[in-house]
């Protein structure tokens, strides 16, 4: 049986339940004000979703449905794909079937990954959960194609459990992609929509209690090979800060942590290293850096937060010592919550600004504007950019015999800027001289990172009659001069280490 398959471009815009009137007609006006031959249909729409008792699908990055339309049946596969801010990309196949009963055997062979096990899988299918909506749908002239535009309103089913549909897409069909911007642009500012990095089918697997949304707290190296151009590596870095910026969004959104937070902070510093190489290579990027540094201004509380983690932390190195002192102790514990702004971060996420800057971002992963400089093969770029980066972090920090406190605290953004411009290139080179060279310097960014909690300790200690104990002052001191001890040591141990990017 021959199947139908298409390469969707779309764009997912997340609506509150409460503005579905309010959004059912802010569609009609924005297809009126496209063409005045309305193209509209309204479907219901029910599609379950099946996996295996170990979700297999699921490993594989996929999606099987089977929906019912009228009295159409029809089953899709979605393969992996991207989501770049909230524009999906995923390869689909579509079959039309007889009963709501899934048969993976009727598609053709060769869109399997190799080594796929489709009757292992076929034989263990079972259904998840199921989503039932009403999809609205127009169809928009757009330059030589169209865009559909779909509101869905309806609802997910899972263990009895249920969550509102309520969601905007726009998809492309050979249109203008610039158009499906502006559209983007327009439901975000009048139905205060957000960009969805979530699917139905995302969100099913968490009610159904069949997956969890946990933050990504650990940045890995960028997937970049020495044979891709320029262009390619660095929109590759930037499609990788952005995927993981959004993933611990969703987590925020779905659970509001710190843990979220921090993930949202590395993956926007990463996003921001990159766009700043790229203005350096006369890209337009229309003051993104600095939209994204006015974000980065709603998580500086996450550095004093971590400096009293640090000083509490169970498995920390001054939590027993500091134990002792129950009231001090305790002070410290409140700082540490009323330091968190998770409120306002969840505030900044869904304002306009915040979502119209997640649409831009998306807009120049698609774009990909490319300069003559962008076409050079990147592993020599890196290499001279690399050398260049660490030269001036190596003369800093061996500009002196003896450094102190806030010598080390003033170099670190430029150590921790160099350890992500090094996340985004160190799949160049070979692994073992790479992390040889890099683990001391990790140690030396974590040291500097403890001086922030011994000087908070230091400054509540100073700023209470309660805590100015003799004893707990000399402790301290010597706290502080034993990690400068370590410090100096991780300075010389990483000052002696060979490049990994001198091949």
């Amino acid at each position: 049986m021959s199947h139908e398959m298409s390469q969707e471009l779309e764009l997912k815009l997340m609506i509150e339940p409460k503005q579905r009137e309010n959004a059912l007609q802010t569609c009609r006006d924005i297809a009126q004000n496209f063409s005045k031959q309305l193209d509209y249909q309204e479907l219901e729409l029910e599609n379950a979703y099946y996996d295996t008792s170990d979700l297999r699908l699921r490993q594989f990055d996929m999606g099987l449905r089977i929906r019912r339309s009228a009295d159409q049946l029809e089953q899709t596969i979605k393969l992996a794909g991207r989501v770049l801010g909230g524009m999906h990309e995923r390869p689909e196949y579509n079959v039309p079937v007889l009963e709501m009963s899934p048969d993976l055997t009727l598609f053709e062979e060769d869109i399997w990954p190799d080594d796929f096990p489709v009757y292992d899988i076929q034989r263990d299918l079972q259904q998840l959960f199921v989503t039932d909506f009403t999809r609205h749908r127009w169809i928009l002239p757009s330059a030589d194609g169209q865009i559909e535009l779909v509101l869905d309103l309806g609802q997910i089913n899972a263990n009895g459990e249920t969550q509102q549909i309520a969601e905007i897409e726009l998809e492309l069909q050979g249109g203008d992609v610039e158009d499906i911007y502006s559209l983007g642009e327009q439901i975000v500012e009048q139905l205060n929509a957000r960009m969805g990095s979530l699917s139905k089918a995302a969100r099913g697997y968490l009610l159904a209690g069949r997956s969890v949304l946990e933050p990504f707290v650990q940045t890995h190296f960028v997937a970049v090979k020495a044979e891709q151009s320029l262009a390619e590596a660095l929109y590759r870095s930037l499609e990788y800060g952005l995927r993981h910026w959004q993933h611990n969004e969703a987590c925020l959104d779905n659970h509001a942590n710190v843990r979220a937070a921090q993930g949202m902070a590395d993956g926007i510093y990463l996003c921001r290293a990159v766009l700043e190489q790229l203005q350096r290579m006369e890209v337009d990027i229309d003051g993104l850096a600095e939209r994204l540094g006015r974000v980065q201004t709603h998580l500086t509380w996450l550095k004093r937060f971590e400096g009293l983690a640090e000083l509490t932390a169970e498995d920390g190195a001054y939590h027993r010592a500091l134990k002792r002192y129950s009231g001090l102790y305790e002070l410290l514990m409140d700082n540490q919550q009323q330091v968190v702004q998770l409120h306002q971060l969840v505030e900044q996420v869904h304002s306009h600004d915040y979502q119209l800057l997640l649409l831009d971002l998306s807009r120049l992963l698609i774009a990909r504007p490319q300069t003559e400089e962008l076409q050079q093969p990147c592993e020599q770029w890196a290499t001279t950019l690399l050398r260049d980066d660490w030269r001036e972090v190596q003369q800093e920090f061996a500009e002196t015999e003896d450094l102190s406190e806030e010598r080390y605290l003033k170099l670190l953004p430029k150590l921790q800027h160099s350890l992500m411009l090094g996340t985004c290139f160190g799949m160049l080179f070979d692994p073992a001289t790479r992390d040889n060279f890099r683990s001391p310097w990790q140690d030396l960014a974590r040291g500097i990172r403890e001086i922030t909690a011994l000087h908070i300790l230091h400054e509540m200690v100073k700023n209470s009659d309660d805590f100015n104990d003799q004893k707990l002052i000399e402790w301290q001191q010597v706290q502080r001069e034993s990690l400068l001890k370590a410090l100096e040591y991780s300075r010389k141990a990483a000052l002696k280490r060979e490049p990994y990017w001198q091949v």
